[in-house]
């Protein structure tokens, strides 16, 4: 079975029959029933029974299919990537970033980036850490943003920039902390509900560091997915939670406090690429604002807590 042959065969078992099979690949429904009953006499048996004008697969049929879908898989990729290979340069730049980049960040970058380049067509997606080497490897992004290096071996990590963690707590409960605890009042925390996250989150493991250190009872409270949820339920006064550099810039003083926290290790952001196809110029061009824009938004975060 060749390729053509794959690609026709995996179109009829998709779509159930001829016709539909031939508009999803752009061929006449003849050619499809052509190239199907070559493939049947080419293999020696029969890959569909018609009976009152439904196609069934047979069950060599059923276990060709399944055997193939991964190098169908494969091809879709690869004629993906040919695609994405000949846009690299033509006036676009297509960039992935986490959630708390993505909200807390981009829109400065986009902003001045338009007003530079108004010619350049941008797209933006937000993607979780394990979602970006699959995107960086088919060439589907030039480049994405995220906290910490990416830990798969054909990625390169470029360091831009690195920041402080911080606490993050409603003014009210940390202006009852500094009454109580006037020379420490980190220490209330201990006290206070954590917002933790759950799952794989890198930064996972450095907030449930910082509560066990407190001695924040971890067996109660409530975990989230996400940076941006815990810093929701955060807003609603239901405990503290520990955020990003950019997020803790962002937030309104008149309601929200975030506490440097200078005993933590500072968090990296990383710029990642796939080895095999560093960003076109471009995107090299976008990467090169970053430092500066990154600094203009730390720099937010001088203003010392009340």
């Amino acid at each position: 079975m060749n390729l053509r042959q794959l690609e026709v065969f995996q179109a009829v078992m998709q779509t159930g029959n001829m016709s539909a099979a031939a508009r999803l690949i752009c061929i006449t429904p003849s050619a499809v029933s052509k190239t199907i009953g070559h493939t049947e006499l080419q293999l020696g048996y029969k890959l569909f029974t018609r009976s009152k004008g439904v196609l069934a697969p047979t069950p060599e049929a059923l276990v060709l299919f399944a055997e193939s879908a991964n190098i169908h898989r494969q091809l879709e990729q690869l004629r993906s990537i040919a695609v994405n290979l000949r846009e690299v340069d033509q006036g676009q730049v297509r960039l992935a970033a986490i959630p708390s980049i993505s909200h807390e960040f981009l829109p400065m970058v986009l902003a001045q980036h338009v007003a530079r380049h108004p010619h350049v067509h941008l797209e933006v997606r937000t993607l979780h850490q394990d979602q970006m080497a699959e995107v960086l490897l088919n060439r589907s992004v030039d480049f994405a943003l995220g906290y910490y290096p990416h830990p798969h071996p054909q990625l390169v990590n470029r360091l831009l920039v690195s920041g402080r963690l911080h606490l993050a707590v409603t003014r009210e409960i940390w202006q009852r902390a500094v009454r109580v605890k006037r020379a420490d009042p980190i220490s209330f925390m201990s006290n206070t509900p954590l917002i933790r996250l759950v799952g794989d989150d890198p930064m996972r493991a450095v907030i449930d560091e910082l509560g066990a250190r407190l001695g924040v009872n971890m067996t109660s409270g409530i975990q989230v997915q996400t940076s941006r949820l815990a810093l929701e339920l955060v807003r609603l006064g239901l405990g503290w939670t520990v955020i990003d550099f950019l997020t803790a810039s962002n937030l309104d003083p008149a309601t929200m406090v975030a506490v440097e926290l200078d005993d933590l290790p500072l968090l990296p952001l990383y710029a990642h690429h796939a080895v095999a196809s560093p960003p076109g110029r471009q995107a090299e061009r976008l990467l090169a604002q970053l430092p500066g824009l990154l600094a203009q938004a730390m720099l937010r975060n001088q203003a010392p807590v009340p």
